[in-house]
């Protein structure tokens, strides 16, 4: 692993390199020519990248930002929405190098970067009173991509079973009900991730990541079978284009669904998937109606497993329940993960309850047990998928002439009713450890940040955008990667996902 000084060493290398591909600096009017282009630098952008460095292959990668957050071109992040209340789509999307990712705030030893997950086995598979669910394959096909996700994320083993983490003085819970399991959030670096990746890009003869290059159209074939070329604008005017011989759109959920919407738009197309662009919006909601209260004083210390701890292999880890595949099978419930916050009383220091309120609770076990009376319980919930959540183009225009997007986003009485049986089950599951009280009335609070589902697969074009290659259905050449490709979403964060299905993309291209 690189240290922290050879880390460092390594920016400033790639700055003084990748700035000579600045498309601030172009006059306009170039053309160049490559064998794939990749439209995005976040994680999935960069993974295909890097597993195509040194193949027998030209790669250009085109990102709308640059090294660090610029206020200029955040603001083409900007669009309406409607439905119901939502952070936007300029607070919860980003434009740099390394994409959405700059936006983590997840921390481990004062470290940021995020909670990994890969999805459960039942999020693949067809859920009978669940639409529009189902992949066009089940987890087992992606096992040995997870795998290897693992080490590009540097997280320790694939194992996400609480038993595979306990150690004398943090087990997981055993008298928790049978739909109930304990298993864990791995936490990795940002910068572990990231900064590797881009060493090996700005090493690499055969690959060129332009700064500053906006996707804003397109030229295809007469038939309209086959993407031939990218117009990209940058800041200040300069227009260019890119030929290629085959596409990637990995610019996030509502940036490709943009692309798709724009090209769609321009050749006229409504068939062969193109009725999905755009639906499917899913979020992954946090919900916080459920409070624990154990009957037992040592509850506290028995807890100690769902902490943020230093596990094996000097793995951070977060102890979660998680539903029972059994449990979902049916498709009655939404797929949710529950963490587990002490909850103060008015006894404990003002900062502590001020940091378990902010759901920054992760280190309050050693609070004495007269500080504490109970448990919040956060559930991180999947959304189902629905053709009406989701983006469209509006008749307004960004700085570079491009038509803004619109979100329409609602959670849906039908999502309510699923979490409230979840809210039941879990809390009926918890009975051996304490009583549970729910609110109701609460609604969750859907700004995660995790877009996903508008260009989804499915192996049938009038169900989904892409292929289970991640082929666009109407393009031969154009293919979609990251979450929006995701036709459902579980409720974790989609990076560890999004990782293993850009390594499965990068083997297809080879």
């Amino acid at each position: 692993m690189l240290t922290e000084g050879s880390a460092f060493v390594t920016r400033v290398l790639q700055d003084r390199r990748e700035m000579k591909l600045d498309a601030k600096r172009f006059i306009g009017g170039e053309t160049l020519d490559t064998d794939i282009c990749i439209v995005g630098a976040g994680p999935a952008g960069l993974v295909i990248a890097s597993e195509l460095v040194d193949r027998h292959c030209d790669v250009i990668i085109l990102e709308s930002g640059g090294n660090r957050a610029e206020p200029e071109i955040l603001a083409l992040n900007v669009g309406d929405t409607t439905g119901d209340i939502y952070a936007g789509l300029g607070a919860t999307r980003h434009r740099q190098v390394g994409g959405t990712a700059q936006l983590w705030n997840s921390a481990a030893n004062a470290v940021i970067g995020a909670k990994y997950s890969p999805l459960s086995a039942e999020d693949f598979r067809v859920r009978p009173a669940a639409d529009y669910c189902g992949w066009p394959f089940e987890l087992l096909e992606l096992q040995s991509d997870y795998e290897r996700a693992q080490r590009i994320c540097r997280l320790g083993p694939f194992a996400y079973e609480g038993a595979a983490w306990a150690q004398p003085g943090r087990n997981p819970w055993s008298d928790v009900g049978p739909d109930l399991v304990s298993r864990v959030y791995q936490c990795g670096d940002r910068d572990a991730l990231l900064v590797p990746l881009r060493a090996a890009i700005a090493g690499a003869t055969n690959v060129r990541l332009y700064f500053h290059a906006t996707a804003i159209s397109f030229e295809a074939t007469a038939a309209g079978r086959r993407l031939s070329a990218i117009h990209v604008g940058a800041p200040g005017g300069a227009r260019w284009t890119v030929r290629a011989k085959r596409i990637v759109f990995a610019a996030g959920a509502v940036e490709n669904a943009r692309l798709l919407l724009l090209l769609n738009e321009s050749l006229g197309r409504t068939k062969d998937g193109a009725e999905w662009v755009g639906r499917g919006f899913m979020e992954h909601p946090r919900d916080r109606a459920i409070t624990l209260r154990p009957r037992s004083p040592d509850t506290l210390a028995r807890s100690a497993f769902y902490d943020l701890h230093l596990g094996a292999n000097e793995t951070w880890i977060i102890g979660r329940l998680a539903m029972a595949d059994e449990a979902l099978a049916s498709g009655e419930l939404l797929n949710a993960s529950a963490t587990i916050f002490p909850r103060p009383n008015e006894a404990a220091p003002w900062w502590r309850r001020w940091l378990t309120k902010g759901g920054h609770g992760w280190s309050t076990r050693r609070q004495s047990a007269g500080q504490f009376d109970g448990f919040d319980v956060l559930l991180n919930v999947e959304q189902s998928p629905h053709p009406d959540n989701r983006i469209t183009l509006s008749a307004k225009r960004d700085s570079l002439g491009v038509a803004r997007v619109e979100l329409h986003w609602r959670w849906r009485p039908e999502d309510q009713a699923r979490l409230q049986r979840v809210r039941e089950l879990i809390a009926k599951n918890l009975e051996g450890i304490g009583t549970s009280t729910i609110d109701v009335h609460a609604r969750p609070d859907p700004n995660a940040h995790h877009h996903a589902g508008t260009t989804r697969m499915h192996d049938d074009p009038r169900r989904g955008v892409a292929d289970r290659n991640g082929r666009v259905h109407s393009t031969e050449n154009l293919y979609v990667a990251g979450a929006s490709a995701f036709p459902t979403a579980g409720f974790a964060n989609p990076v560890l996902t999004i990782v293993a299905m850009a390594l499965r993309l990068a083997r297809h291209l080879q």
